[in-house]
């Protein structure tokens, strides 16, 4: 299987390279770190083995692709200026399957629009890892787990069967499912909350959203908001995933979100894919949820401040 990785950073190498490990043909569309790994690869320090992971084409954009894709994973970040099918069009053949591995929720209309006749597919990824230098990953945490199926449910195709066999040759966990949507909405609990007040609170950590307090309460309203919006959407999320949330978090030692990290950095948030589309959907179904309202308002903000200045 030949498989193509548009947004090569931590996770969308470690993953990459863990087919390449199971025995498939996979090429990175490198651009900041692109020198480093066309000479080297990628130098994975993992939890789970330490590898190499040389990909068999370095190249800077999709025109520059040699041969016919099976699989376009797209692992960048889900931001409103990336600009998705122009970025991939060039190495989209009859047959390519395109699969999202990226947050959010109601992202795939876009590449849907411009590649109707190809199957898109979501995925869901849990994994701690980290870019630590040009072309070296820190994978820390967690197996490194993928839920994945079609965008608007259904049975697989042939090739997913294949994929999921490769990831079955490797240390990550892996699940082929008819009902993606669910995982999409499932993981939202976590990420808007968490990732949200840890940026608009002015940098907490996740044991100061999980010490009992008015923020965990603050939390779990935010939970509760999505369920019923998810709910709206007919995808049924149990009650009981909100303390389950929690629990999970309060187990974990004190840690910053990805979300905060990125604004430390003074990155682009992916406030508009997490929470924007969830507060655009509840205005549609008419569905309270002020909340997040306020919490997206509030993190859209301090976005926008942040990258005009």
């Amino acid at each position: 299987m030949k498989i193509l990785i548009y947004g090569a950073g931590a996770v969308g190498a470690y993953f990459g390279g863990r087919l390449a490990q199971a025995g498939a043909e996979v090429s990175v569309i490198g651009r900041s770190d692109y020198n480093e790994i066309k000479e080297n690869g990628f130098e994975i320090t993992s939890i789970r083995g330490n590898f190499i992971f040389k990909p068999v084409q370095v190249i800077r954009n999709a025109a520059e692709y040699q041969g016919d894709p099976d699989l376009i994973i797209v692992a960048s970040k889900a931001l409103p200026e990336i600009n998705v099918p122009a970025m991939i069009k060039d190495a989209v053949r009859p047959g390519t399957i395109i699969m999202l591995a990226q947050n959010g929720i109601a992202i795939e209309d876009e590449i849907h629009s411009a590649f109707p006749e190809n199957e898109i597919w979501r995925a869901v990824l849990y994994i701690g890892c980290t870019k630590t230098a040009p072309g070296k990953i820190n994978h820390s945490g967690g197996p490194g787990s993928i839920t994945f199926g079609k965008f608007n449910g259904g049975k697989t195709s042939a090739a997913g069967e294949e994929i999921l066999n490769l990831f079955k040759k490797t240390p990550c966990v892996v699940e082929l499912v008819e009902n993606i949507q669910y995982f999409c909405w499932k993981k939202l609990l976590w990420n808007i909350p968490f990732n949200l007040i840890s940026v608009a609170g002015g940098g907490l950590l996740t044991g100061e959203m999980t010490d009992c307090g008015i923020l965990e309460s603050i939390c779990k309203k935010i939970m509760y908001e999505i369920i019923s919006v998810a709910r709206s959407c007919g995808v049924a999320l149990e009650d009981s995933l909100v303390q389950e949330n929690i629990e999970y978090t309060r187990n974990f030692p004190p840690y910053a979100t990805s979300m905060l990290a990125d604004h430390r950095r003074g990155r682009p948030l992916e406030v508009e894919a997490i929470a924007g589309n969830v507060y655009r959907i509840a205005l549609k179904n008419k569905i309270p949820i002020p909340y997040i309202e306020m919490l997206y308002a509030l993190t859209a903000s301090i976005n926008n401040k942040k990258q005009s200045q």
